[in-house]
């Protein structure tokens, strides 16, 4: 991804403040009882901002609804640089990644007040040195009343800085569920969530005539997976285009899959049972579902080179029947 700073970019720090997670635990906290909030953050492990998209969309009941589940979660966090003809993802710790971003966060806030101080700077430019975060995380679900399991995983790229979002170089990723060979996804059963705010004119106008551009919470959703395989399903991510508008900016992009998983034989028989998440990110302008294969075992493999980054992540549980 490219990012963009412009002067412009400056005007929208206290805009984007009124997007913290303070302000989505305070929505959650209001419609859902304490108990239930402590169900949601310890037993499912979901974050502030998850159980305010679930109540957004609906979806929180789904989990609520599980009397005694077995929860398995895991968080993986990468690094994504771009530097020049350099293209790498790197894995890292999550005390490294929260150390990467502050620094990062700094490097550009110095940039912005730089750029305001420069009474001759430039209205756009592109940053050479680009580094993007993000984290996938990947759940296996499994209700010991009722028997039924189900695999999915979430991705955020973190802002890093309050003041920027992303413009221009955002493709087609994919969000894939890989499982082992022991068990199987249930078709039809899958679900695509992708949520951002973008910033854009909003279609009004002020009493003096200017478009008014402001901050719009988005969804996109699909239930119906671009892949199917035998070892998996995978969903084209399908970025909005940042070419339509003037001053289009998205950020607080985070994106959701799910599928349901059954056992391959008769029953879940004590064994392990293991999902992988995958996360590919494209370099260039392609389409990477199209060479996309998952085979039983929950690995994933495309036929385009030089193109993408595989960004996987890994969790497992045994489940007696």
């Amino acid at each position: 991804m490219t990012k963009k700073s412009s002067v412009f970019l400056s005007l929208l720090f206290g805009t984007s403040l009124l997007f913290s997670n303070t302000s989505l635990v305070t929505a959650s906290e209001e419609k859902l009882s304490k108990a239930e909030i402590k169900k949601l953050k310890e037993v499912f492990k979901f974050s502030d901002e998850h159980i305010a998209d679930l109540i957004e969309d609906g979806k929180v009941q789904e989990y609520l609804s599980i009397k005694k589940p077995i929860v398995s979660k895991k968080e993986d966090y990468y690094e994504i640089i771009k530097n020049g003809n350099e293209k790498r993802v790197e894995k890292v710790t999550k005390k490294e990644f929260k150390e990467k971003l502050e620094k990062e966060i700094k490097k550009n806030k110095k940039k912005i007040d730089d750029e305001n101080n420069d009474p001759i700077s430039t209205f756009d430019y592109d940053i050479e040195d680009d580094h993007d975060y993000i984290t996938l995380e990947t759940w296996f679900i499994y209700d010991e009343v009722e028997g039924d399991a189900q695999a999915s995983a979430r991705f955020e790229f973190a802002d890093d800085s309050s003041t920027y979002g992303f413009l221009g170089d955002l493709y087609e990723d994919v969000l894939a569920i890989g499982i082992s060979d022991n068990a199987s996804l249930v078709s039809g059963t899958e679900e695509f969530y992708l949520k951002f705010r973008k910033y854009g004119f909003n279609g009004e106008y002020d009493s003096y005539g200017h478009p008014i551009y402001e901050w719009t919470s988005m969804t996109r959703d699909d239930s119906r997976a671009d892949t199917r395989d035998s070892g998996g399903y995978a969903f084209d991510v399908n970025f909005p285009s940042m070419n339509s508008e003037r001053y289009q900016y998205i950020k607080n992009i985070r994106g959701y899959m799910k599928v349901e998983v059954t056992h391959r034989d008769s029953s879940w028989g004590g064994e392990m049972y293991d999902v992988w998440s995958h996360y590919l990110h494209s370099w260039e302008d392609v389409h990477l579902s199209y060479g996309l294969s998952i085979p039983p075992g929950g690995s994933i493999s495309w036929e385009y080179e030089d193109v993408s980054e595989k960004i996987t992540g890994h969790t497992q549980e045994r489940i007696y029947d």
